[in-house]
């Protein structure tokens, strides 16, 4: 099967965007095509589908996980397509019930979603933080390195109990993402996550008791290793918060690959 493909890099989390329509049961086999292919160097696959509630497209991505970053991603698409140079793009994504905003800024070379805010903060039987969201939930790791055996004993225990699950090593303004999906059976040292990002800021919110302030606005940067991401969580009148991420993306010319699919 020859799929259309768009490579997006965002802070280095380099994702797959498949514009030829695939069947379901094959994007399991058509993605872990695409990630074996070392020139491509893709850390995630989404697949492009018919809109169910009104979006101006839908990406599920290869576990039907959510992910920030290939969000913004195709946001960013959608706006460099429009030839009146949209900058706003009301999309679908897998782990997500709702639309999702993406804001382009195409001279800039940069995009911000607006987030799913976290559900609750939780706690794993080690004491770690376990910060629940629609779509994936993330373990906050403060002040400690991702050795290789404590990121495979935690994806054991953890990694078949979420859809999606992820570690975030968090040291200072420095995060190192893992992330695991159950349906394509990976495990990924991302160079950036988004929605580890957001949740990784919602964290450091709670924690310092500063969720009770009334500063309006909270900005975050975390360095992560193929750069930065942005989050900014933002304060309405009743004390809700509302949550951003992004930050520079790069979009490559769109490919033909030629994979065996099972159809």
């Amino acid at each position: 099967m020859v799929l259309r493909i768009v490579m997006a890099d965002p802070a280095g989390n380099r994702t797959a965007i498949v514009r030829t329509p695939v069947p379901a049961n094959a994007r399991a086999a058509a993605a872990a095509g695409i990630m074996k292919i070392a020139d491509l160097r893709a850390e995630q696959v989404g697949f492009e589908t018919a809109p169910r509630r009104g979006g101006e497209g839908r990406l599920e991505m290869m576990g039907g996980e959510f992910c920030g970053n290939a969000a913004r991603s195709y946001g960013y698409l959608l706006c460099s397509e429009r030839p009146e140079k949209r900058t706003e793009a009301g999309i679908e994504i897998s782990g997500h019930t709702g639309l999702l905003q993406v804001t382009c800024d195409p001279e800039e070379g940069m995009s911000f979603a607006r987030m799913p805010m976290p559900e609750r903060l939780e706690r794993s039987m080690e004491g770690y933080p376990l910060v629940v969201s629609e779509g994936i939930t993330h373990m906050i790791l403060e002040d400690l390195d991702p050795a290789p055996e404590l990121v495979r004993d935690l994806a054991d225990r953890y990694g078949p109990v979420y859809d999606a699950f992820g570690m975030q090593f968090l040291r200072g303004d420095r995060l190192v993402p893992v992330v695991c999906v159950a349906a394509a059976g990976s495990m990924v040292y991302e160079s950036s996550c988004g929605s580890g990002s957001l949740a990784a800021a919602w964290y450091l919110l709670q924690k310092e008791k500063t969720g009770e302030s009334r500063q309006a606005v909270l900005e975050f940067l975390f360095r992560e290793p193929g750069g930065d991401i942005q989050v900014r969580l933002v304060r309405d009148g009743e004390g809700g918060l509302t949550g951003y991420m992004g930050g520079k993306i790069r979009l490559e010319q769109e490919q033909e690959l030629d994979l065996a699919l099972p159809l």
